[in-house]
């Protein structure tokens, strides 16, 4: 998926992700994400992402 965010200082980003859904035995989601940024220092990384 290709994202875009704006920051606090009004920059904007861009950047793709890659998730994948996993459905807890609660009936939750969570998401696995791998990340990079498309501008600015083009970091990268992993996030899990858990539905409260």
């Amino acid at each position: 998926m290709r994202y875009h965010q704006v920051s606090l200082d009004g920059i904007l980003m861009t950047g793709v992700c890659i998730s994948k859904p996993e459905i807890l035995a609660n009936g939750k989601i969570r998401l696995h994400e791998k990340w990079k940024w498309t501008s600015g220092d083009y970091s990268e990384g992993e996030s899990i992402i858990e539905e409260q």
